[in-house]
């Protein structure tokens, strides 16, 4: 038995786009995530529930609305985790953000990508050629523990973050980043570590 458009998407396989089913599960979610938005953010406990309702998991946490994905349920949000206003979760894949992690505005995370070849991208009816749709694919993001990530970051899929990591306001991640750095530009970089031990060792001396 060949496998849904959603079996590919979520193992990382290409598939078909547009998907009617994928569409549907989108529109349902999109009412869920409508709900949400309208209920105050000082309204935690409400906010809360509705989190795990829509979420894969969802610690202790604080999200600021308005915020945008496609599924939920591909999100595991850890413990203390602080997501600013106007995140956006393109989440076919996984989407894992580990405890004490703090997200700032408008940070988008993009697990959904295309071929770069135009000739795979495409796809056509095989009786017209007419152009109908694409292939797509799907790879999952995982931030570590204790990040920061700043404004107007955009990370893609297939990447992931290691613990301790600062990310600059404004970087495009294209590539794993390492533990304990700050990294930050187009593309994304280390610039150096983030451990700051010895800057405070060196003002208790003083």
């Amino acid at each position: 038995m060949s496998k849904t458009g959603y079996e590919k998407m979520v193992s990382g396989e290409l598939y078909e786009g547009p998907d009617w089913d994928l569409i549907e599960l989108q529109v349902e979610a999109k009412k869920k995530l409508d709900r949400l938005n309208a209920v105050p953010n000082w309204d935690m406990a409400n906010r809360t529930a509705m989190f795990r309702d829509q979420l894969g998991s969802f610690g202790d946490s604080f999200v600021l609305s308005p915020v945008t994905w496609e599924y939920g349920k591909h999100i595991h949000i850890g413990e203390g985790v602080f997501i600013n206003f106007e995140c956006v979760f393109l989440d076919g894949a996984e989407v894992r953000i580990g405890d004490g992690t703090a997200i700032a505005p408008r940070v988008m995370f993009l697990t959904a990508g295309h071929p770069v070849d135009p000739h795979e991208r495409e796809r056509r009816d095989p009786k017209t050629g007419k152009l109908i749709g694409a292939q797509c694919i799907n790879k999952p993001i995982n931030i570590g523990k204790h990040c920061w990530i700043g404004a107007g970051t955009i990370i893609v899929g297939g990447v992931s973050i290691g613990d301790g990591t600062t990310i600059g306001a404004g970087s495009v991640v294209t590539r794993d980043i390492p533990a304990v750095v700050l990294a930050a530009g187009n593309p994304c970089r280390v610039i150096r570590k983030a451990d700051a031990k010895p800057i405070r060792q060196a003002a208790n001396a003083a």
